[in-house]
């Protein structure tokens, strides 16, 4: 790319930022979540999403000169930041369905303010974006095209978070979950989170129908390679979550939690794994947590998620299109798994 990365991530997050503003202030004015919604924004996170809409066009348009790109990075910027926002919102949510109180070091939302405000907030991210684009600058085509991309990949986030809780059930009572059932769920709950802005980035540069298929089939395979990564950084490294091995103690299935499940392992290490997995939080115990994960390290789940981890990488970059962006992403990730 003409425009390198560092210096595209700067200048997007300064419009993005901007433009946060704006859209708080039009939107929700006096209202008393219009505080609270800025208090969750300004935890701050990497703004992953928002900087893929702007990578994806500007990698499109890699033969446009400085000056151009810099009004594709205007344009572009309502919609990038209609990806933040939805992101957030399923942050907020997540945050009270797993029964999270810190993120990224500070109290989370609900814990805040209160459970009740905590889900108007989350609600009201889920429409905000909807606004941002019908107000955007964009023609209709664009607008209609944009609005089917977000609300559909919308309901792929809530259709998977739904069935990581099904998964979930399901593991309670006894049930096998298979590796293919837990990618299945993370194709919804996280791949839709990577297509949505990659694929929204490539239609505002004018991309093609062809050019956004393999968009699609590459953001399928990181947003799995991104659910193991994160999956691994909550048993072996650092999110900035309550203890190590949050998962375990939310009683939530992970990547690691499925592979050790498909081991031979004694009837009685199997219903101990799963009595405690499916404790209520407040009885699941630290020493439990560190039981489990020396289960896991017993059968170096590490080393086989990290196998499969780098196979999702591997079908990410298949397709010849596209393939700065994905490396890009591919090498971010692959970074993350190196630390541990």
């Amino acid at each position: 790319m003409n425009f390198a990365f560092d210096k595209l991530q700067k200048e997007s997050l300064s419009l993005l930022n901007k433009a946060f503003k704006e859209s708080q202030h039009y939107y929700l004015g006096k209202n008393p979540m219009a505080e609270m919604l800025s208090y969750h924004y300004e935890t701050g996170g990497k703004r992953l999403r928002p900087i893929c809409v702007y990578f994806a066009a500007c990698s499109y348009g890699e033969k446009k000169s400085s000056a151009e790109i810099k009004k594709i990075l205007r344009k572009l910027t309502p919609y990038a930041l209609a990806v933040e926002l939805i992101h957030n919102a399923t942050l907020i949510h997540d945050d009270i369905q797993d029964g999270d109180r810190t993120r990224r070091g500070k109290k989370t939302l609900w814990v805040e303010y209160s459970l009740a405000q905590g889900i108007n907030c989350g609600d009201a991210w889920f429409f905000v974006p909807q606004l941002l684009i019908q107000n955007a600058p964009y023609r209709m085509e664009e607008k209609m095209a944009l609005l089917k991309l977000l609300q559909q990949k919308t309901l792929d986030v809530i259709l998977g978070q739904s069935e990581e809780f099904d998964l979930k059930e399901k593991f309670s009572t006894g049930k096998k979950i298979q590796k293919k059932d837990y990618l299945h769920m993370a194709q919804g709950k996280t791949s839709a989170l990577f297509s949505m802005p990659l694929l929204g980035g490539a239609i505002l540069a004018g991309a093609n129908i062809n050019e956004l298929m393999e968009l699609e089939k590459a953001a399928i395979h990181l947003g799995h390679a991104f659910q193991i990564q994160d999956d691994l950084l909550d048993l072996w490294g650092e999110k900035g979550r309550d203890i190590i091995g949050s998962d375990i103690a939310e009683g939530k299935l992970s990547y690691p939690l499925v592979l050790l499940l498909g081991k031979k392992m004694s009837l009685a290490e199997r219903k101990k794994i799963i009595k405690i997995v499916s404790a209520p939080r407040e009885k699941t115990t630290v020493k439990d947590i560190k039981w489990v994960i020396i289960q896991m390290e017993k059968w170096a789940i590490k080393d086989e998620a990290k196998k499969d981890f780098l196979h999702s990488l591997q079908l990410a970059k298949a397709s010849p299109l596209w393939s700065d962006v994905v490396d890009f992403l591919a090498e971010m990730l692959e970074e993350k798994v190196r630390r541990f």
